[in-house]
C-alpha cells in the first residue's frame, strides 16, 4: 500500500502550508525531522511537522509545533506546545504537548487545510495566552473533570457500570461483582432486576456495599485522593452524611471498598470511582490463611473505627472512570426532558408481527419504561424476512421471545409478554390493559380491533388506543389514535373492518395479495424496507401520544411515491387525492378522526341514555 505521506498531493500541501506559516509569522518555520517527531511525539502517525516561535505576553518565547498525518490535507493539523509547566497543570494540554482546541464533533473545511492550519495556531496562541493568565485553570479543570480524572486513572471503567442516579444526596449502594463486570446500583431489588435482564444468572445473586458520595464541585488534580485517608478526607468536605456514608460501606466486610463520586460539570453530572484495596490479600502464615485486616482480633470482632480506619488509612486507592448504564444517560445522556416522563409510562403493544414488534423495539429504545407485549402466535420462517426477530426464534411465542430481546438489549426497562389473545385478557379483565397509558393495536386482525374497540368504549376512552395497519404491498400504511373526544375506531370502518379511506387501489384484474399453495394461505409480498416508513410513523405517533396525550382522535397516513404505486399496478384513490389535497408522495397526510354513526357509539349512547 503506497504511503500517503510520500504522495504528491501531500508533499503540494506541506510545501503550501510552509509557505502560508512563513507569511502569517514573517519567519520561516523550522522542519522537524522524522527523528525530532518519533522524540518528541511517540505513538503518533505524523508524517511532518514546522516548528513556529511566539513571544507571549509574559515576555516569555514558547515554540510551538504544527504538526501533520499522512493524511494531510484531507485531515487537519494539530498543534503542539514544547515549553509546557508539568502535565495536569494546565488543562487542554496533553502529555506530549498537543492541545486540544476542538470539539469531537468539529468539523473543517477540507478544501482550505492552509486556512484551518492557520485558524488553528491562531487559537493555540489564544488558549495558551489564557492559561497563561490563569482565570480557566481550575474552572477548566473542574468543568472538564471527566477528562483530566482519565489522565491520572489507573482504568478506564470500562467494567465498572453505573445504575444510580448521578445526583445528590451522598447514600449507600450496593455492588455485583460478576461477568468479568462490577455493577453498581441503587438497592438489591432494581440492582437484582436489571442483573436478571441483562444476563439470566441462575441462583442466588450477592450483594457488597458501596457508597455513593456526591461532591459540591469536582476535584482539581491535586486533590485525587491516592490513599484511604485521602478519600475519607475528600468526603469530610462533602458534607450532607458523606463520611457516614464511606465509613459505613468500609465497615461492611466485603471485599475493596467501592465509592462512586458524583459532581457536577459543565455538561452536566460525571462520575467517576475510587477504590480502597482491602490488604486483605491473604497469606499463608504457619498453614493458616491470615487477614490484614482483623490482625489482633478474632474473626468478626473486629471493633468498626479500627476497621475503617484499616482500611481507609494509609492503604492505596485505585482511581478509575465509570460507564454510565442508568436509563437516563442511555435515552439522551440525561439531557433530554421527554426521558423521565417517557420512563414513567406504560404501554401495551398488541401484536408482536412485522408491523408491532418494530414499534415495540422503537418505544423501547426511545426509553417507555413499562412495555407489554401480547401476541398469540408463534414466529415462522416466513416471518424471519420482516421481524426484528430471527432463526434463533422460529417455533418460539413472538411476545416472549421480543421480550427477552428488549430486556436483554435495554435491561432497565420493564417488559412483560402475554402469549395470548387479546380478547382474552379483556374478558378478564387483565391488569395490564386497564393500567396502560397508551395501547397499539398492531394485530391486522378486524375481531381484535373490534374487541379493543369495544373494551376502549366501555372505560369511557380514558386513555389514546392506537390502531395501526397497511394496505396492499405497504404501498400506505395508516394510524388512527383514538382519544377522548371525535370518533370511535369504528366511526370509518365498515362492519368487517375495511377503512371507508383506503389510498391506493388495484383494478378488478389487479392481484393485492398472494396465496401460498395451501386452503386460505394469503399474504401480502412486501418486505421490511417497504414496511418501515408505516412502523416509523406509527412509533412517532405513540411516542406522541405518550408525552403529550391528544384531545381529538386523529388519523395519520403516509403513502409510497406514485412511481411505486404504479409499478405495482396501482392508482391513488380519487377519495384520498380529494381528502388530502393531493399530498401523494410527499410524506404523510393527518386528517380529523370525527364522530359518525357507527354500532359502537350507538351502543354507548344507549348505555349513557339507559
Amino acid at each position: 500500500m503506497p504511503d500517503p505521506a510520500r504522495s504528491l498531493a501531500f508533499r503540494q500541501a506541506a510545501l503550501d502550508l510552509e509557505a502560508r506559516l512563513r507569511g502569517v509569522t514573517g519567519v520561516a518555520p523550522d522542519r522537524l525531522s522524522d527523528a525530532d517527531l518519533q522524540q518528541y511525539y511517540p505513538g503518533r502517525d505524523w508524517a511532518a511537522g514546522w516548528r513556529v516561535p511566539v513571544t507571549f505576553s509574559d515576555g516569555r518565547v514558547r515554540h510551538l509545533d504544527l504538526v501533520a498525518s499522512g493524511l494531510f490535507p484531507l485531515v487537519p493539523i494539530r498543534t503542539a506546545l514544547r515549553e509546557r509547566p508539568e502535565f495536569m497543570t494546565w488543562p487542554h494540554v496533553e502529555r506530549d504537548g498537543t492541545l486540544c482546541l476542538l470539539p469531537n464533533l468539529a468539523e473543517c473545511d477540507p478544501d482550505d487545510p492552509m486556512s484551518v492550519a492557520e485558524n488553528l495556531l491562531i487559537r493555540s496562541i489564544r488558549l495558551i495566552e489564557e492559561l497563561i493568565e490563569g482565570s480557566i485553570v481550575d474552572r477548566d479543570f473542574r468543568e472538564e473533570f471527566l477528562t483530566y480524572w482519565a489522565y491520572r486513572a489507573h482504568s478506564k471503567g470500562d467494567a465498572l457500570f453505573s445504575l444510580l442516579r448521578p445526583g445528590p444526596p451522598s447514600r449507600p449502594v450496593k455492588l455485583w461483582r460478576g461477568e468479568g463486570l462490577e455493577v453498581v446500583g441503587e438497592d438489591a431489588e432494581s440492582l437484582s432486576r436489571w442483573l436478571r435482564n441483562r444476563f439470566e444468572p441462575g441462583g442466588k445473586l450477592r450483594f457488597e456495599d458501596a457508597a455513593f458520595l456526591w461532591a459540591p464541585e469536582p476535584p482539581l488534580p491535586g486533590r485525587y485522593p491516592e490513599s484511604g485517608a485521602d478519600l475519607l478526607s475528600w468526603a469530610r468536605e462533602m458534607q450532607g452524611g458523606a463520611t457516614d456514608v464511606l465509613r459505613s460501606a468500609a465497615s461492611s466486610k466485603g471485599g475493596s471498598l467501592i465509592a462512586i463520586i458524583g459532581a457536577e460539570g459543565r455538561g452536566g453530572p460525571g462520575l467517576v470511582a475510587v477504590t480502597a484495596l482491602n490488604p486483605k490479600a491473604r497469606r499463608r502464615v504457619g498453614g493458616m490463611d491470615k487477614d490484614p485486616l482483623v490482625r489482633g482480633f478474632r474473626h468478626r470482632t473486629l471493633p468498626e473505627p479500627l476497621l475503617t480506619m484499616r482500611l481507609l488509612g494509609s492503604a492505596q486507592v485505585l482511581r478509575s472512570g465509570v460507564s454510565r448504564a442508568d436509563a437516563l444517560w442511555i435515552h439522551g445522556r440525561g439531557r433530554d426532558a421527554r426521558a423521565a416522563n417517557l420512563l414513567g409510562q406504560r404501554a401495551v403493544v398488541v401484536g408482536c408481527g412485522s408491523v408491532g414488534a418494530p414499534i415495540a423495539i422503537a418505544l423501547a429504545r426511545a426509553g417507555v419504561g413499562r412495555i407489554t407485549l401480547v401476541d398469540p402466535d408463534e414466529l415462522g420462517w416466513a416471518n424471519v424476512g420482516r421481524h426484528p426477530l430471527g432463526a434463533a426464534a422460529v417455533g418460539a411465542s413472538k411476545a416472549e421471545a421480543l421480550a427477552e430481546q428488549i430486556k436483554t438489549d435495554l435491561p432497565h426497562l420493564e417488559v412483560e409478554a402475554c402469549a395470548a389473545d387479546v380478547r382474552s385478557l379483556i374478558l378478564r379483565n387483565d391488569r395490564s390493559i386497564e393500567a396502560a397509558d397508551l395501547i397499539i393495536a398492531a394485530t391486522g386482525s378486524w375481531g381484535a380491533d373490534h374487541a379493543i374497540n369495544r373494551w376502549h368504549m366501555s372505560v369511557g376512552r380514558r386513555k389514546p388506543v392506537i390502531y395501526g395497519w397497511t394496505e396492499a404491498h405497504a404501498l400506505a400504511g395508516h394510524g388512527v389514535v383514538i382519544a377522548g373526544k371525535g370518533g370511535c375506531f369504528q366511526c370509518h370502518m365498515d362492519n368487517v373492518g375495511r377503512p371507508r379511506l383506503t389510498a391506493v387501489g388495484f383494478p378488478e384484474q389487479g392481484v393485492a395479495t398472494l396465496e401460498e399453495p395451501a386452503c386460505g394461505a394469503h399474504y401480502q409480498p412486501y418486505g421490511p424496507v417497504e414496511l418501515a416508513f408505516t412502523t416509523t410513523m406509527l412509533s412517532e405517533m405513540a411516542l406522541d401520544c405518550l408525552i403529550d396525550p391528544p384531545l381529538f382522535s386523529q388519523h395519520r397516513i403516509i403513502v409510497a411515491s406514485r412511481e411505486r404505486v404504479e409499478a405495482l399496478g396501482g392508482t391513488f384513490s380519487p377519495e384520498f387525492e380529494a381528502s388530502t389535497g393531493n399530498v401523494v408522495g410527499s410524506g404523510i397526510a393527518t386528517l380529523p378522526w370525527e364522530k359518525a354513526a357507527c354500532p359502537a357509539c350507538e351502543e354507548a349512547s344507549a348505555e349513557i341514555a339507559a
